[in-house]
């Protein structure tokens, strides 16, 4: 009887431990799944802090564009007008220049020419 009983006694203690064993796995398991949902909450909350970081350069450097793109258009703007107004000054001289040119010809023999 004593050797049942001490059999008995030992098959209850197997199970108990295996129940105790179960029961730590599903701890364990648990542990990694709130583990593993804690950093997807954290990786998601970077990521948004990351991206609203990243919107606000973004903006600050589109204003930059457009406040630089501005300035070009008025410098250019000035620069055209300048070279209008030495077009409108200068075009009658360089008009009269050209027909001068043009009209006024000057026959000469070149110097490499023979006359026999």
């Amino acid at each position: 009887m004593i050797q049942s009983r001490g059999i008995s006694d030992l098959l209850t203690a197997e199970k108990q431990a295996q129940e105790r064993i179960e029961e730590a796995r599903k701890r364990k398991n648990k542990r990694l799944k709130e583990a593993q949902n804690d950093a997807k909450t954290e990786i998601e909350q970077f990521k948004g802090d990351r991206d609203k970081r990243y919107k606000g350069l973004e903006e600050q450097q589109l204003g930059n564009r457009t406040q630089m793109t501005e300035e070009s258009n008025k410098e250019t703007q000035t620069h055209i007008g300048g070279l209008k107004a030495q077009y409108e000054t200068n075009k009658d001289d360089l008009l009269e220049r050209i027909l001068s040119l043009v009209c006024d010809i000057k026959p000469e023999s070149h110097i490499n020419a023979r006359i026999d």
